[in-house]
């Protein structure tokens, strides 16, 4: 058995011995953001661009919701994010396309009852760990990305400062 596979295995192991346990926190990871809810998805779009990723869709949730006669859950906005170096890199192999069921790659901004912006994503750097061949160090590099977009999440409100001239984001209320 190969030193990778029995990572691979282990990892499996380990996630399916956790099964008691609130996996949600393992599978996605939640952030509060220093910036208000506007500001937050205007530098996770400008931070993307600035890293090659194109914003294929700004879908509102709170728009369609309320739209169709629901609650309103407040804001809350997903961001869907592609990289075409990444895509072509993961979908070159027919045995990896299955892959495509994530992308193109979400990330949710959201308010909660309290006013605070929070920002969540899968946990490509876990996903990047239970993949094998091709894709794991595919969603490795995404996981790495992923975290240079949202790196400002980690930063303390006083030393955040969101760019001024913040890009105009049209944000469609259907998918």
């Amino acid at each position: 058995m190969s030193m990778r596979l029995g990572l691979r295995s282990l990892a499996v192991v380990l996630l399916v011995s956790l099964g008691g346990c609130d996996m949600g926190s393992l599978m996605i990871k939640e952030h509060r953001s220093p910036y208000d809810f506007d500001a937050t998805i205007a530098t996770i779009i400008a931070n993307a661009n600035a890293r090659g990723w194109e914003v294929s869709k700004v879908f509102n949730f709170e728009k369609s919701l309320l739209a169709h006669g629901q609650p309103d859950p407040g804001p809350m906005t997903v961001i869907k994010l592609c990289s075409p170096e990444f895509a072509s890199r993961m979908f070159a192999d027919d045995d990896a396309k299955f892959v495509s069921v994530m992308a193109p790659c979400s990330i949710s901004v959201y308010e909660k009852a309290d006013g605070s912006t929070f920002v969540a994503t899968m946990n490509m750097g876990l996903m990047s760990k239970l993949m094998g061949n091709d894709v794991g160090p595919v969603l490795a590099d995404i996981a790495a990305d992923d975290n240079r977009i949202l790196a400002f999440t980690r930063a303390s409100p006083e030393s955040s400062n969101p760019q001024a001239a913040a890009p105009q984001v049209s944000v469609s209320a259907g998918q």
